[in-house]
């Protein structure tokens, strides 16, 4: 299965208008064409303020080209397009990726995919030395996200770029509990004498840390919208 994260930079007063857009027209619109939209937020920080994100699935990329092309073809879309636009366009920048699933993240079953999950959403584009996947997966399945668990956040997804700006990257995603959780794992993260020393250790072996720049958004869920654990992909 694939994944498509759009993020969106609203134009100024209008983010109110992009939620009711999606919880009045899409819900319908959706579910007609066979639009699985797994999850959506607002951002609280990041790039692109104000931005807005949302996370679809499908079964591969055939799939994803028919559920479009299906609603693009609807004149429903383009009514509500024009009605909720109100002669301005809401949306001033989109960045779309395709991702699919990492082998560090297992699929979830039954009551645990489709547990709901709260609290404050980190979404993290990890930037890998060019050259290093295979290095930088081991550091990533048996150092990193076990150190981020500890620190007090749950693994959401973890995915590999298929397309999109800055293919050489892994796409994370964290759930925690709150801003002061968020706030202090980070704070342990950085602090860490061990990963520090990992890092350092990784410089001297290949000339670069494994990690390079990340962009980060903290996410809250839009509201009206819910998140399942398993974002559907299900064991």
């Amino acid at each position: 299965m694939i994944h498509e994260l759009r993020l969106y930079a609203v134009a100024p007063g209008r983010m109110a208008d992009v939620h009711d857009r999606f919880n009045r027209h899409f819900p319908a619109l959706f579910e007609k064409h066979g639009v699985d939209c797994v999850a959506r937020w607002q951002a609280v920080a990041g790039p692109d303020a104000p931005r807005f994100a949302y996370l679809m699935a499908y079964r591969d990329y055939a799939h994803r080209e028919a559920v479009w092309a299906s609603f693009y073809a609807d004149a429903e879309w383009w009514r509500v397009r024009a009605e909720t636009n109100a002669g301005h366009e809401m949306v001033e920048r989109h960045d779309l990726f395709f991702l699919k699933p990492n082998a560090a993240w297992p699929a979830l079953a039954g009551a645990e995919a489709a547990e709901p999950v709260g609290g404050l959403h980190e979404l993290v584009q990890q930037q890998i030395a060019p050259g290093q996947n295979a290095n930088a997966n081991v550091f990533l399945h048996e150092t990193w996200l076990p150190r981020v668990r500890e620190a007090g956040a749950r693994v959401l997804a973890v995915w590999d770029m298929a397309a999109g700006a800055g293919m050489q990257k892994i796409v994370l995603l964290y759930a925690w509990p709150d801003a002061a959780a968020w706030h202090a794992g980070r704070q342990r993260l950085d602090r860490d004498a061990a990963l520090q020393a990992e890092f350092a250790a990784q410089r001297a072996r290949h000339g670069t840390a494994l990690f390079q720049r990340a962009e980060v958004n903290l996410l809250e869920p839009a509201p009206g919208a819910t998140l399942r654990a398993g974002l559907g992909r299900i064991a």
